[in-house]
């Protein structure tokens, strides 16, 4: 009897455990490397060395995350390894001195499961390395929690299949896995569980075979698709997941369209780059869109409306159909991620800015015409449209009209067609400027651009209307005692500061006030100087002068006074060189007529005129007058605008004089669409054999355009090598110098930022060796499942390092610090989210960012230099102004100085940003006591 029992007993036990080992297969293994992480980084031609806790997360992804010839160095000393892996091993062991990193799963279950062979401990990195499938496997199990490891260790077969048919795919989309109790734990927790399961064919009860379907199924595209909802925030997985729509059966009908749009995917390039991701995918869709908390999308949302935005003809459009179903994931994925890669980033613009400016407006604006419109605009009139968020329009009617008038502007070609867009938009430019440094309200500057946009077009000329608007309206109430044009450069100087302040700055010793809006008419003034051209008040006086001749009751006496204000207005215009001439060719039409040579000519048929006592001869020169003014005011307007954005009045560009000259509009563009897209398109610097430097695409918005000449070289002594960064990073770089605004920069967010940063990194010194209290810490800052594990561990063998893995963003977050109240310190947003403007990027974008070097990207994720500078000038209690002047240096060194290992190496670039010292910054400040914006205490400024 007793006998029974006890079998009955084993038998319970076999019954109850069928699936499970004896012991518990281990999760990971401290292995000892021969010459340290440092022999074998060179080895593989590896630059800098990756930390122990990720070292063999980052070396498989740097060997295999480009293709097979791409590493010369690293291809030759693996081929070099296999060869000796097929000899086997002879000689003594490897005795040199070891550091030991962690590698998930055992070195038995490796050999046994992986290699079919005996490795021995000491060689599993090189091993893994060596083994492309079993590298890439490895990369993919460093992505795993410690249960959803534990659950592969404990099932070798599943291992075996993954590292034969799918580790690429595994390393690219592992993260999102999680296994809890033999059971697939799915991102959108119970709601997603059916729309999975009828996806894949399987239950997730089987762990083993809904991975195996999910990483096989399509090519791996439902695995992407599986990464990507697991990556979203809680809002807009709902989204994909379609938890907002009532009906089940539709929501399960929907998500397999979802995945279909997937199995059509474009570029899908990844078993043979698997870290690697195509331009605006469905990832970046996701990114754009915006919804409620629920996961509904905001308004507008109307499929009817959507759908006439990105296909129909009419820029203008009409909202004919009354259909208001709001779009769902399926239908984005269907209709922007099926287009080509450029009609895909335009319909992605246009999805962007939609929700961020007329979300507010609710249902009504998927109903309304104006709306469309705008939304329309975006991928016509780019820079119109987004110049007007930028300055805070948030009305549908005023976004139409300012499209309308674009459209009418798009009729016109040649040097008419130059002359209306510059009147047109240099005004624009204007208005924009002034609300930049807070001269006007985005109220008033909405009033100013729906008088702007309703100035009179007839027969293609504006006919001195915009001058007028300038004298009359842009400018009233400002000292009228000044000249015109010293009038709109301090409107677009702005004040002293966005926080007025009496309090004095001393800086080595001097007593110093700061004080923008001077130190920027400062700067203004000697670019114009530079520029040579005609002042604004010329082009207006001859506007009243035309104005004048034309009047029918003019009488001798008056027409001699005319004349003698032309003379005077002739002496401030200069006469341009052949060589001026020569290099007027950019604009897409030829050499400009000389306006000197033009307006002595009318002087002279004046004269005649006056001689005659011919009245009526002299008021028919009112109209080629007229067409001149134009023609000048067009050109003063250019040269302003360029002024504001050109940077050092000692800038090279200047050399060459008024390069606002040959600004392309795009009338050499084949098409009227073309030549529509070119004028409005983002403004960049142009250089094409044969012609000069100039920069093509809209008026607005240069300071896009011009970035790169909001930095400054201050150190000349080191010889400078290639930049180790993409040349889209650096343009990020120096992009997101150019749109920090000081106005919007606000003393107290030095405390802020200093005070939150010390927080978080206290936070970070309190976990314990054991890691066991990081997880609220992680899940609080989204961290990858690889960043997880290389914490934990460095946690518990270098926990003064702990730190250092993570950027300034994320210890500003976890000091308790709102992201969101402190974008005016971000990076550029005009890739990632399409708006001009900074942003500090939102915690867990980190698999948005990567794997997209075309782009630029990364950069926008590294705000740790604007961070460090913030502190600093806290330190130095120095005011929050000064920081865009410091970061105009600090950038270039940094572009000048930071060495990642590739595009991805994030973490470097973070690192490298921390170097920058106060004894740096104190360098760095020598430009704001040279030119400003500290002004010595007894300096004035006219």
């Amino acid at each position: 009897m007793k006998r029974r029992w006890l079998w009955l007993l084993c038998t319970t036990i076999v019954t109850a455990f069928p699936l499970r080992p004896a012991a518990a297969a281990a999760i990971s293994t401290e292995v000892p490397l021969p010459g340290g992480t440092v022999a074998l980084a060179r080895a593989l031609d590896v630059d800098p060395v990756p930390d122990r806790g990720r070292f063999i997360f980052e070396i498989t992804r740097l060997v295999y995350g480009v293709p097979e010839g791409s590493r010369l160095q690293a291809d030759a000393f693996l081929t070099a390894v296999r060869e000796a892996s097929r000899r086997g091993r002879d000689g003594a062991p490897d005795r040199r001195p070891a550091d030991v990193v962690p590698v998930p799963l055992s070195a038995e279950l490796w050999s046994s499961a992986i290699f079919r062979r005996k490795v021995a401990l000491e060689d599993l990195v090189v091993a893994i390395v060596a083994d492309r499938s079993a590298a890439l496997l490895c990369h993919g199990l460093a992505s795993l929690d410690d249960e959803t490891l534990a659950y592969f260790a404990d099932h070798p077969a599943l291992l075996t299949r993954i590292y034969e048919h799918s580790a690429p795919l595994f390393a690219a989309f592992s993260d999102g896995l999680q296994v809890r109790d033999d059971r697939i734990v799915l991102p959108g927790g119970e709601d997603a569980q059916p729309l999975w399961e009828a996806l894949l064919l399987e239950k997730t009860t089987r762990p083993d075979r809904f991975v195996q379907q999910l990483f096989e199924l399509n090519d791996g595209r439902l695995a992407f698709l599986y990464d990507v909802i697991a990556q979203l925030d809680p809002a807009r997985r709902a989204f994909a997941l379609g938890v907002w729509m009532p009906d089940a059966t539709i929501r399960v009908e929907r998500f397999k369209e979802l995945a279909h749009g997937f199995d059509s995917l474009r570029e899908w390039h990844v078993r043979t780059q698997p870290f690697g991701r195509v331009s605006h995918d469905p990832a970046m869709m996701f990114w754009r869109v915006a919804v409620g908390s629920d996961g509904a999308p905001l308004e507008p949302s109307s499929r009817a409306l959507w759908q006439h935005a990105f296909h129909g003809d009419d820029p203008l459009g009409d909202l004919a159909a009354t259909d208001s179903e709001p779009f769902d994931a399926a239908w984005l994925m269907s209709t922007i991620e099926s287009a080509e890669v450029r009609v895909r980033a335009a319909r992605l613009d246009q999805l962007g800015f939609g929700t961020r400016v007329f979300s507010e407006m609710g249902r009504s604006a998927s109903q309304n015409n104006d709306v469309l419109t705008a939304i329309r605009g975006v991928a016509r009139y780019r820079m119109l449209m987004l110049t007007l968020e930028r300055i805070g329009i948030r009305t549908p009617a005023l976004y139409a009209a300012a499209a309308r008038r674009a459209d009418q502007l798009a009729a016109f070609e040649g040097r008419q067609g130059f002359e209306l867009q510059a009147q047109f938009q240099g005004a624009l430019a204007l208005i924009a400027g002034m609300v930049r440094v807070r001269t006007i309200d985005s109220v008033r500057a909405g009033a100013l651009i729906a008088q702007l946009v309703a100035l009179p077009l007839e027969q293609g000329r504006f006919g001195g209307s915009i001058a007028t608007f300038v004298r009359e309206d842009l400018v009233s109430g400002t000292a009228p005692a000044d000249s015109l044009e010293l009038r709109v450069l301090r409107a677009i100087s702005g004040p002293a500061s966005a926080e007025p302040s009496n309090r004095p700055i001393i800086w080595e010793g001097q007593s110093y006030r700061l004080d923008l809006g001077a130190a920027e008419l400062r700067r203004l003034q000697r670019v114009r100087d530079k520029q040579d051209g005609v002042p604004l008040d010329v082009a207006v006086e001859l506007t009243g002068i035309s104005r004048a001749l034309a009047n029918r009751n003019l009488s001798s006496d008056e027409l001699t006074v005319l004349i003698s204000r032309l003379g005077r207005a002739l002496e401030d215009v200069p006469q341009r060189s052949r060589h001026d001439e020569e290099v007027d060719l950019a604009s897409g039409f030829g050499v400009a007529a000389s306006e000197h040579d033009a307006l002595q000519k009318i002087i002279d048929e004046l004269g005649r005129a006056e001689r005659a006592r011919d009245l009526k001869r002299a008021a028919r020169l009112s109209e080629p007058l007229g067409e001149l003014a134009d023609q000048v005011l067009a050109h003063v307007l250019l040269s302003i605008a360029y002024a504001m954005e050109i940077g050092d009045p000692d800038s090279t560009v200047l050399l060459a004089g008024d390069v606002s000259r040959r600004h392309d509009f795009g009338f050499n563009q084949k098409s009227r669409e073309l030549r529509m897209r070119a004028a409005w398109a983002v403004p960049r610097q142009d250089v094409s054999p044969g012609m000069p430097w100039r920069v093509s695409g809209s008026l607005l918005a240069l300071d896009v355009g011009l970035a790169p000449l909001s930095l400054r070289r201050v150190n000349f002594e080191r010889v400078l090598e290639a930049p180790k960064i993409t040349s889209n990073e650096r343009e990020a770089f120096a992009l997101s110098v150019s749109l920090i605004n000081p106005f919007a920069l606000r003393d107290a967010d030095l405390d802020t930022i200093a005070d939150a940063i010390a927080t978080g990194r206290r936070r970070l010194q309190a976990l314990s060796r054991d890691g066991h209290d990081l997880d609220p810490i992680a899940d609080q800052l989204r961290l990858q499942g690889w960043r997880r594990r290389a914490l934990r561990w460095t946690l518990a063998n270098e926990p003064e390092r702990a730190s250092s893995l993570l950027s300034l963003t994320e210890l500003l977050s976890l000091g308790g610090a709102r992201l969101g109240e402190l974008n005016a310190w971000g990076m550029a947003g005009v890739t990632l989210d399409g708006c001009l403007c900074s942003r500090l990027t939102p915690l867990g974008a980190w698999p948005i960012l990567l794997g997209r070097p075309q782009l630029g990207l990364v950069a926008v994720g590294v705000a740790d230099l604007h961070l460090q500078v913030a502190m600093i000038l806290k330190e130095l209690h120095l005011p929050s102004a000064l920081a865009k002047v410091v970061l105009s240096a600090a950038v270039q060194d940094y572009i000048d100085e930071v060495s990642p290992t590739d595009a991805a190496d994030w973490l470097t670039m973070v690192r490298t940003a921390w170097m920058v010292s106060p004894e740096r910054v104190e360098d760095y400040m020598a430009a704001a006591t040279a030119v400003g914006p500290l002004m010595l205490a007894t300096d004035t400024i006219q």
